[in-house]
């Protein structure tokens, strides 16, 4: 079975919880007059989306929910499952739930399989299976003389929904609502670019000069970039490069100023031991100066007295001897040394004594030698010693000079190290001040180092050259004045805008050919399934018609308006034995047949899934029910039928039947019952 179970909630004139289970492919629902049997077709109407309320046979929404004079619900519900094993909807499931939910403030609640759903979902799902609101899945008394009292073009539009046409005529619809939108924005776009284009022409013009400067700008940029590019490499060039490494060098004059200090410190050393050496040198030198006096005096004494000895002997000299003797004193006088002196004097006394003779010495003269010999030696000690000081204070005089010029030699090296820093330190504040200048400028012109610094520059350009080009551009942009910044970025809105509705139009005349396109396929599609459909229900309409009319003649025709865009399809018979070719001219027993018999023939066409009848075989009688009742099990075949019926004939066709009474509250009762029980329910 296709319809598993329908569940009623509070519905219309059911209380509380109600199920109907569906086990057999024909179910029929019996009860007297009044007593709600048509509440459960409006329940299966509403549920799978019905927004009529004259249909549903209420006022307004809250009318749906059960209501009494002593008792009132607060919502009303029903829920429809279907069994989807052979894919009959559109979904992959086995088994499909569609809900639908309403409260007293009159919002609705759509669910499919419990999760919320849209209603355009519930109503593309229904009419995928063959079930829609406005073909001939629900079948009423009224719809079976209105599928004759209806237009050419809503009787074709009934015969599409039951055909399974509706999706595809849901998609023309959908594509010619889409159309007309379009057709719309179409309209307002053009109308918008009419009004924008004079106004952007004008601030095209007021613009062109900033475009202008935007071009010069463009310029600048660039040269600016080679200039200060090549500027960059011209500062670079200055920096000192020579492996100038000034720790190094700082490290290196420290140790010859630590060299220098043990230097000046050895000097300072001599120097000390210098002036104790000269202090002894200069005792000593007193010393030998009184040594000498000393010897002086006694010479002088000794002289004195081998002078005075040596007269009483010279006496006895010859006059040659005395013009010699003192030849030889004057070239004593001449003489500058003690020792020639003395020795000059001995060999004048030795001359003497010779002439004389040998006399004894006087005991004085022997005192004075003795410690004359005694200063000799003392003297001759002292002197050497003397000698000793100043060869070490020569030797130390040396070794002085040596430090000194050692000294000299570090002091020169070490100011040879501070000029290279400083020439180092000079070279390197003349780069960082030219570096300075050049970031500044370059600051000035907006632009950074990472941009120019491997940015790569004409060799030809000189500096000059370049810069004289910047300057002019610089003028020719002043001249041109600042940008109306106002102007500008309405210049862009508006030409944004402009270029957004000229995109937007030729988008939207190409969705307008598209959706013209598409129109045209599905209509094509549609009258093409249609037509090959039309032929087929005529023969079954004919043979329905003939079966219930014992002969006759009854089709399908085609009407077409090509002024109106319109077609449809309408009904011609031909009843034997009468001249009634009018179905307006028909008794309403007549009319039923006939409808009954289209009804026939669409379903043997299509094969709907599920049909929904209410009380349609009323007008028939024992012969023509006897018929209705045999092409229902006919057509049950490939058809679940739920027929709410009063007559035997279709209950007896029926696998199922359920008995719907009144409680004494008015509120409707649901049983399941036998054929003789529904027979007697619908006594009572």
């Amino acid at each position: 079975m296709f319809l598993k179970k329908l569940i009623l909630k509070n519905f219309k004139s059911f209380e509380g919880k109600k199920e109907l289970e569906f086990p057999t492919l024909i179910t029929a629902i019996v009860g007297p007059n009044g007593c709600g049997k048509s509440n459960i077709l409006d329940a299966i109407r509403w549920v799978l989306g019905e927004q009529s309320f004259k249909i549903l046979r209420v006022e307004e929404g809250k009318d749906l929910i059960f209501s009494t004079k002593n008792k009132s619900a607060s919502f009303a519900e029903v829920e429809i499952i279907f069994d989807n094993s052979k894919n009959i909807l559109p979904l992959n499931l086995s088994e499909i739930s569609i809900l639908r939910r309403i409260d007293r403030s009159g919002e609705n609640f759509y669910y499919l399989n419990h999760q919320p759903a849209r209603l355009k979902d519930i109503i593309e799902i229904s009419a995928s299976a063959k079930i829609g609101l406005k073909g001939f899945s629900f079948i009423n008394q009224g719809a079976v003389e209105n599928v004759l009292k209806v237009s050419p073009e809503e009787r074709r539009e009934m015969l599409e929904e039951n055909l399974g046409l509706k999706p595809l005529e849901i998609k023309k619809e959908e594509a010619k609502r889409k159309l007309i939108n379009t057709q719309k924005n179409l309209e307002e776009a053009e109308i918008i670019i009419k009004e924008i284009t004079p106004h952007l022409k004008f601030l095209k013009r007021q613009i062109s000069r900033f475009q202008k400067r935007e071009k010069i700008e463009a310029e600048l940029k660039e040269l600016l970039k080679q200039y200060f590019a090549l500027l960059y490499k011209k500062v670079e060039e200055e920096k000192y490069h020579s492996g100038f490494n000034k720790e190094e060098l700082l490290k290196r004059i420290n140790a010859l100023k630590e060299k220098i200090k043990e230097k000046e410190k050895e000097i300072e050393t001599i120097n000390n031991r210098d002036r104790s050496l000269e202090e002894e040198i200069q005792k000593l030198t007193q010393e030998i100066f009184q040594l000498q006096d000393k010897r002086g005096f006694l010479l002088e004494k000794i002289s004195f007295e081998k002078v005075k000895e040596a007269n009483s002997q010279i006496l006895s000299l010859k006059k040659e001897d005395f013009i010699e003797i003192k030849n030889e004193l004057e070239k004593i006088i001449n003489l500058n040394s003690l020792e020639e002196i003395k020795k000059e004097i001995l060999k004048i006394i030795k001359k003497i004594k010779e002439k004389i003779g040998e006399k004894p010495k006087g005991n004085k003269i022997s005192f004075y030698q003795e410690d004359l010999q005694k200063i000799e030696k003392e003297l001759g000690e002292k002197t050497e010693k003397l000698r000793t000081f100043q060869e070490q204070l020569k030797s130390k005089n040396l070794n002085f000079k040596t430090l000194f010029q050692e000294i000299e030699s570090l002091r020169e090296e070490k100011e040879a190290l501070e000029k290279e820093i400083q020439k180092e330190e000079i070279l390197n504040e003349r780069y960082r001040i030219h570096f300075e200048e050049f970031f500044k400028k370059l600051s000035e012109n907006n632009l950074s180092l990472e941009e120019i610094k491997d940015y790569p520059f004409n060799k030809d350009l000189s500096l000059d050259f370049l810069e004289r080009k910047i300057y002019q551009l610089k003028n020719e942009i002043n001249e041109i004045g600042k940008v109306d910044e106002n102007l500008l970025k309405e210049y862009e809105e508006t030409n944004e805008r402009y270029n957004f509705y000229l995109k937007q139009i030729e988008d939207l005349k190409k969705a307008i050919e598209d959706l013209k396109k598409l129109i045209k396929e599905l209509e094509e599609e549609i009258k093409k399934e249609f037509q090959k459909a039309l032929k087929e229900i005529n023969k079954e309409f004919n043979r329905y018609f003939r079966l219930m009319f014992k002969g006759g003649l009854a089709s399908l025709i085609e009407v077409k308006d090509n002024e109106k865009n319109y077609w449809g399809v309408d009904i011609k018979v031909d009843i034997l034995k009468t001249q009634v070719k009018s179905i307006s001219m028909l008794s309403g027993g007549e009319k039923t047949l006939i409808a009954i018999a289209l009804l026939f023939a669409i379903v043997n066409y299509s094969n709907p899934p599920l049909l929904i009848l209410d009380e349609i075989d009323a007008a028939l009688d024992e012969e023509n029910s006897r018929r209705f009742s045999e092409i229902l099990r006919e057509l049950s075949k490939e058809t679940q039928f739920i027929v709410i019926t009063h007559n035997r004939m279709t209950m007896e066709s029926a696998g199922t039947i359920y008995g719907v009474t009144l409680n004494k509250d008015n509120s409707s009762l649901l049983f399941s019952v036998k054929l003789e029980e529904a027979q007697k329910t619908i006594s009572s």
